[in-house]
């Protein structure tokens, strides 16, 4: 299975494997749903397949927030906040702190969660609102541009994803300001 830009993805159909004994996998209901799982025969592991977990943050800084541009898929030329994946054994709020240091070279406090979105087929995105306490403003691989913007400014148009469409809603929202997008 392929995602809209021919990238093959993981999904229910895709896992064929146990990851731990190596058997092929059989499509079996399992208690106490039964729900239709990815199952091992030989050593009966059960693969759940999860979401997985993004994290991200809305930067503040004298009233403006800071937007990246992606310079990758998805979202090519669209503009979002700095997130990225949690990774194994990292908690949330470090991955947000980690992914936006590696995004945009600022260090950020987290000054609260704005709210976790979430959407069948995709990634559970957990996003927090920050204040920058240092760094040096730096696009990496993943981003051609970083811009400082006030609220009235954000390019509703020019969203890369729904996740940042709606948190930038609600951020805009308790800012007291109607969003446009």
């Amino acid at each position: 299975m392929s995602d809209d830009h021919g990238h093959k993805i993981l999904a229910p159909t895709t896992v064929r494997f146990c990851p731990l004994c190596s058997a092929a996998l059989v499509r079996s209901p399992v208690p106490p749903d039964q729900r239709e799982q990815a199952v091992c025969p030989s050593c009966e592991f059960v693969f759940y397949l999860n979401p997985k977990v993004v994290a991200g943050t809305i930067p503040e800084q004298d009233g403006r927030l800071l937007l990246t541009r992606r310079s990758i898929n998805p979202g090519r030329g669209l503009w979002t906040f700095p997130g990225g994946f949690v990774d194994f054994g990292e908690t949330v709020t470090d991955a947000a702190v980690r992914e936006t240091f590696e995004e945009t070279g600022l260090s950020v406090d987290l000054t609260g969660l704005l709210n976790v979105y979430s959407y069948p087929g995709s990634p559970v995105i957990i996003v927090y609102t920050a204040t920058v306490r240092g760094g040096t403003l730096t696009p990496c691989a993943e981003n051609d541009r970083l811009e400082w913007l006030p609220p009235t400014e954000i390019p509703w148009n020019q969203l890369a994803f729904d996740s940042t469409r709606e948190a930038l809603r609600e951020w805009t929202g308790r800012k007291g300001l109607t969003p446009k997008g």
